[in-house]
C-alpha cells in the first residue's frame, strides 16, 4: 500500500492508493460474513433447543437426549468461535487499510 505525500500549497496530505479502498471493502465484507455466521449459529442453537424439548416445561428424562443436546451445544460453540474469529479478521483488515502498513 504505497502512499505518497502531495504538497498542496498549505501543507501536505497523504494520497491513498486504490488498493486501500479494496482492502477496506474486503474487511467490511469479511466482518459482515462473520456477523452473519454468528446470527446463524444463535438461530440454529435456539431452534435445536426448541426442537429437542429442552426449553419445554418438563426436562428431558433420558440420558441420550441430554447427551445429544450437549454435543450439539459443543458444535454450536465451535461454530460461534469461528464466526467471531472471522469477524475479528474482517475488523483487522479494515483497520490495516485505514492505518496503512508503514504508519504507526
Amino acid at each position: 500500500m504505497a502512499r505518497t505525500t502531495v504538497g498542496d500549497g498549505g501543507g501536505t496530505r497523504a494520497v491513498r492508493s486504490p488498493v486501500d479502498g479494496l482492502v477496506r471493502s474486503a474487511g467490511i465484507v469479511v466482518f459482515v460474513l462473520g456477523i452473519l455466521l454468528l446470527v446463524t449459529v444463535f438461530y440454529e442453537a435456539y431452534t435445536e433447543l426448541q426442537n429437542s424439548g429442552v426449553l419445554g416445561s418438563p426436562p428431558p428424562a433420558n440420558l441420550s437426549t441430554v447427551l445429544l443436546v450437549v454435543a450439539k451445544g459443543l458444535f454450536l460453540l465451535v461454530m460461534g468461535y469461528a464466526g467471531s474469529a472471522i469477524s475479528n479478521k474482517g475488523i483487522g483488515l479494515y483497520q490495516a487499510a485505514i492505518r496503512g502498513h508503514g504508519e504507526v
